[in-house]
């Protein structure tokens, strides 16, 4: 069975975390790095099961302020970004000191605060918390039963990216332990919440290219440097949300069949345009 619109990984971390070497060794490539941030990009996982074969979106986004990046995942118009992801990895580097062991936990608490916000205590998405090698030889030794432990109490399976084979229970461990949970998700996309369409003739619609509006997904987190004025503020996250919105059409979008892309994309739009 193919997915023809399956649910979206949200890969992240901190900016150097190592989420493009986690993905290029979990699909054997990853995007190209075309700034000094991560955020934004795109990418995409050809899988096939016995059950299903799917190419699964990945996106990218990088946490250097935890509080900021919760504040903006938690407003309204993310709530219809975050509702389309089956799987949150979020890689960290293994911690030197404790104070990296609290950097850890403030991220995974955010983006627990940030599911529970959109999806309630309801959400099925897989989430994996990746411990990444680092640079040099930890110095903090904590055993893979505490980082199972801490990483339980926010919702997210710990996985040792170095770890082989398999553990006492017979599991397998690293890489194999995140390929397997993901092919173990359910993919299915349904009817992609409120950007659902119905079996009716819209016209031509809008053009997947042109829903993106030129936008990479979180490409006007920049934009809001900077601004004091509260009433350019204002517009600016209102043309936020627009853009967060398109952008997310056309996601959903990919994959489709020529006609029934636009009159899915008529649809959606038609609905986002009620509300701006």
């Amino acid at each position: 069975m193919e997915i023809k619109n399956p649910r979206r990984i949200l890969a992240l971390g901190a900016p150097d975390a190592g989420v493009l070497s986690l993905l290029k060794d979990l699909t054997g490539s990853s995007p190209d790095l075309i700034s000094d941030t991560t955020a934004g990009l795109s990418h995409e996982w050809h899988l096939t099961t016995r059950y299903y074969t799917a190419t699964l979106p990945i996106w990218l986004d990088e946490i250097s302020d935890i509080e900021a990046w919760r504040a903006e995942f938690t407003k309204p118009e993310a709530k219809e970004v975050v509702t389309v992801l089956g799987a949150w990895i979020f890689c960290f580097r293994k911690p030197v000191k404790e104070a990296d062991v609290d950097a850890v936990k403030a991220s995974l608490q955010g983006i627990a605060d940030v599911i529970e916000r959109a999806c309630g205590y309801s959400s099925d998405a897989v989430c994996l918390a990746v411990a990444m090698s680092q640079s040099m030889t930890p110095h903090l030794e904590k055993s893979s039963e505490e980082w199972e432990e801490l990483c339980m109490e926010y919702g997210f399976e710990y996985v040792d990216s170095e770890a082989k084979g398999k553990n006492e229970f017979g599991e397998e461990m690293g890489l194999k332990r995140i390929e397997d949970a993901l092919k173990a998700n359910d993919w299915e996309g349904g009817d992609g919440g409120e950007f659902g369409f119905e079996d009716e003739e819209f016209g031509e619609g809008l053009d997947a290219e042109e829903a993106e509006m030129g936008m990479e997904l979180f490409g006007m987190k920049a934009a809001v440097n900077g601004i004091e004025d509260a009433d350019e503020e204002g517009q600016v996250e209102e043309l936020e949300g627009m853009m967060r919105r398109m952008v997310a059409i056309k996601d959903m979008s990919e994959g489709m069949p020529e006609e029934e892309r636009k009159r899915f994309a008529a649809k959606a739009v038609n609905d986002f345009m009620k509300d701006y």
